[in-house]
């Protein structure tokens, strides 16, 4: 059986989640179903976040799968509960909010580590760029990405957001990031009370 005074870890979810099912296979759904419930309310201050963004102009010309408004909706998002380990880890992430728009993941997450500048699309040094003209044609060529103009592009994403780290998340994650303590403590409650059902 699970122990609960002990850190849980990947194998622990693991282990929890076969107990359940052995129980009654519901209540492995229902399980999910509540850690996810948590995913959603996680969700809606990132969605709001998201559409008091006010994007680069160059972003809003792009009429590519990367322009603002273009492919997924910008505040389409995926609430998932997979609660496996990656590789070797034994920790797990238990609920995650996936952010769907290309656009949006650029603003969000571009020039964190700041390691593929001036690499382009592919490491092929250019970047695909589709703009319409003024008489409406949609006209599609690379742009030569230098290192330069990716660090500007980089500062100008971290002042339009007011982020001040280059390695920080501009729109999802100061979002929820003050709520966090009662997101972790809601999923704990979850965790245990699960616990208490697979131990009883």
């Amino acid at each position: 059986m699970l122990k609960t005074d002990a850190a849980v870890s990947a194998n622990d979810i693991k282990k929890l989640k076969r107990e359940l099912a052995e129980i009654e296979p519901d209540l492995r759904k229902q399980f999910i179903k509540d850690i996810k419930a948590v995913g959603k309310e996680a969700e809606k201050p990132i969605k709001s976040a998201i559409r008091q963004v006010r994007p680069l102009s160059g972003v809003i010309n792009h009429m590519g799968i990367t322009g603002w408004g273009q492919g997924k909706p910008i505040d389409s998002t995926t609430v998932r509960s997979k609660m496996s380990s990656g590789g070797r880890s034994l920790t797990t992430s238990l609920v995650s909010v996936r952010v769907n728009s290309a656009a949006v993941s650029i603003f969000d997450m571009a020039g964190r580590s700041m390691r593929y500048l001036g690499q382009g699309k592919r490491r092929s040094g250019t970047t695909p760029v589709v703009r319409r003209t003024a008489s409406g044609d949609l006209v599609a060529y690379a742009r030569r990405t230098p290192v330069e103009a990716g660090r500007k592009f980089v500062a100008n994403l971290n002042r339009a957001s007011g982020v001040l780290k280059s390695d920080a998340s501009r729109i999802a994650w100061p979002s929820v990031e003050k709520d966090l303590p009662n997101f972790e403590k809601r999923i704990s409650g979850i965790i245990e009370d699960y616990y208490r059902d697979a131990l009883s």
